[in-house]
């Protein structure tokens, strides 16, 4: 979710708040000297209660009144996983206050920062990783879309390609991504998915269930899909 303060925020603030964060780092390059500051001090080191010190109703007001202080000065802040209202608050009040920023208090370009950058979730990434390439590979457009992935990364691109090529349309695609433990830079998930492949016009679909299975490895900081393998296609070793 994106935190913007309170609950309703008018279209046109948050449009104008997106289009600040459009700027990327290049909008800098010609900038020298910069100074940067702890985002503490920069929204001008405000009072807060230290989270122990409060208590589940309080923490989800300050938390609030602490989300409006970073906007006011442009700064948002996301969370894709799940997790509670104080382990947010005690992130924001302790890591994302002492985060380093640009002391440039009247530049149009707002920041935006991710949750998930301080605290990776390994089991959330790959999770998403999976939902993700599913997507991608039961689409219509399966060789437009995987070339925006790591094509060439993907061990078993033949036969994937081989598969999504014999099928003319795909039906009905279920699935559930299996719980797992994640190691360290590599790690095999699997999911138990079902659907319906038609191979021409007027032929009776062919229905496939069973195990999916994705090898993920983790490089340039994020978790990417090497190989995966779905009912009816053969098992790549």
């Amino acid at each position: 979710m994106v935190c913007f303060p309170g609950k309703d925020v008018p279209p046109e603030i948050e449009n104008r708040m997106l289009k600040m964060l459009e700027f990327g780092e290049e909008d800098m390059d010609d900038v020298s000297d910069i100074e940067y500051i702890p985002i503490y001090d920069f929204i001008g080191r405000p009072d807060f209660v230290h989270e122990k010190d409060l208590s589940d109703q309080q923490i989800l007001i300050e938390l609030h009144r602490v989300e409006d202080l970073l906007f006011e000065n442009k700064i948002i802040y996301s969370v894709l996983s799940r997790i509670e209202a104080r382990e947010l608050y005690k992130f924001v009040t302790e890591e994302l206050f002492q985060h380093p920023i640009a002391n440039i208090p009247d530049s149009e370009i707002g920041s935006h920062y991710f949750y998930e950058d301080f605290h990776p979730d390994n089991e959330f990434d790959t999770r998403i990783k999976c939902k993700e390439f599913i997507a991608i590979f039961f689409s219509r457009d399966f060789a437009i879309r995987i070339r925006d992935y790591y094509m060439e990364e993907i061990r078993n691109l033949v036969d994937l390609f081989d598969f999504h090529d014999a099928i003319e349309e795909f039906r009905n695609v279920e699935f559930e991504i299996l719980n797992t433990a994640i190691t360290p830079g590599e790690c095999i998930r699997k999911a138990t998915i079902s659907f319906e492949a038609v191979s021409s016009v007027g032929i009776k679909p062919i229905h496939y269930s069973g195990e999916a299975i994705f090898e993920l490895d983790y490089c340039n900081d994020q978790w990417v899909v090497m190989s995966a393998t779905f009912p009816g296609m053969p098992e790549w070793k």
